[in-house]
């Protein structure tokens, strides 16, 4: 590896522990009682993870007004074992190059190690606290159910199953998996537009008037606001992470049909508020169970074409009702967000402040033009990127009791 690209990589790696520290600090003024962990020294081999982790997380995102997001960016999407892509260029397009090995000796791709990612139990990173670890991961797909998604929601449900039995195969056994779907709308509007990061819907309307919370006008619109989507009548599934083959594919057929949830739905499209009020309790009746507290990790994931429009001045709100969902385990210290999300803006948005919320870096890359699309899109975010994530952000949760 040459100096530039290690230097590149150092600050990417001091980049991903400041990112943690600042959140950390920013919740404990908060004080929300948060758990945490104390990483002593790191192995060699867990520093090389460490790194391939910092790449895999070097995500740039941007607002109005902003620097270029091509300037001291590694990536923007997610690495593969192949090759980087770069799809943060605000116009959909996409550029692609190798990197160096995780073993830094430069002779091939960089290959997230999925298989020996500490799992609170065994193969732990050295110094890390081995009695620590999840005992339940619930995973929130918040999808954009607006026009124009349709090729989008079809790719996302054929690339699942390969991300299905990855997260299953690396957890811990005996972890608890919930999956479950919700969209994008909180009020329909028939129209929705992004300019200068200022949202508007049919009229010209600004987006906040079509933001209506379930608590004072419930529409029963099935997967709007923060309701989940009952597909074939399952609002989530439930599954073990040593479930047998058959109920794995049980899995992915379910969420074929719960990610193809249409394009019905509103074009101001709310993720944050929509993802915030899922673990909400008015939605209770058609959410019931799904959210666990104590020992459990949320996991937020958002596709969405345009940035979220959820009303800026709702952001903290968002956060304290996600951050009461989860207050036994930690509050936002349990939670990882990410997703195929539009980078315009992002961090001017709601949506941007949840994810700054949390204490890992979101996951996040770009979707591309419609007719682009593939599961191959979703396919190395899923199961390379966000699996390890999980299973990093899994080992480091206190279980129950």
């Amino acid at each position: 590896m040459n100096a530039h690209a290690f230097g590149g990589v150092a600050k990417r790696v001091a980049d991903h522990f400041d990112y943690a520290e600042r959140a950390d600090n920013r919740e404990k003024r908060r004080n929300l009682g948060r758990r945490t962990t104390t990483l002593g020294p790191v192995s060699n081999d867990g520093m090389r993870r460490l790194g391939a982790t910092a790449l895999s997380l070097g995500l740039t995102t941007f607002g109005c007004g902003s620097e270029s997001p091509g300037e001291d960016m590694l990536t923007s999407g997610a690495i593969s074992s192949a090759s980087f892509t770069s799809a943060g260029t605000g116009d959909g397009g996409a550029t692609e190059g190798t990197a160096d090995s995780a073993d830094g000796s430069g002779d091939g791709p960089i290959k997230l190690d999925v298989a020996s990612m500490p799992t609170g139990g065994q193969d732990c990173i050295e110094g890390v606290n081995c009695e620590m670890g999840c005992v339940a991961v619930d995973l929130l797909f918040v999808i954009d159910n607006s026009l124009s998604m349709s090729e989008y929601q079809v790719a996302l449900s054929e690339a699942f199953p390969g991300f299905a039995q990855t997260i299953l195969g690396a957890l811990p056994e005996g972890v608890n998996v919930h999956v479950a779907v919700t969209s994008t709308e909180m009020g329909y509007s028939n129209e929705g537009n992004t300019t200068n990061c200022d949202a508007t819907g049919a009229g010209g309307q600004p987006a906040a008037s079509f933001y209506v919370t379930p608590d004072t006008a419930p529409s029963m619109t099935a997967g709007a606001q923060g309701r989940l989507y009952p597909a074939n009548a399952i609002p989530y599934f439930d599954i073990d992470t040593d479930a047998p083959p058959a109920d794995v594919q049980a899995l992915s057929d379910w969420f074929a049909d719960a990610a193809t949830i249409g394009e019905n739905g509103s074009n101001v499209e709310m993720s944050a508020a929509a993802a915030a009020w899922a673990t909400d309790p008015v939605n209770a009746p058609t959410n019931m169970g799904f959210l666990r507290d104590d020992g459990a990790l949320l996991v937020i994931f958002v596709i969405q074409d345009e940035p979220d429009q959820t009303p800026v001045g709702e952001s903290q709100v968002l956060i304290d009702k996600i951050a009461a969902a989860k207050q036994q385990c930690g509050g936002m210290d349990c939670v990882v967000g990410g997703g195929f999300v539009n980078q315009f803006c992002l961090n001017q948005s709601p949506l941007g402040d949840i994810f700054a919320a949390t204490p890992v870096m979101p996951v996040t890359a770009t979707l591309p033009p419609a007719a682009q699309v593939n599961a191959m899109t979703f396919t190395p975010v899923l199961e390379d990127t966000l699996a390890q994530v999980i299973v990093e952000a899994c080992a480091t949760i206190e279980p129950p009791g």
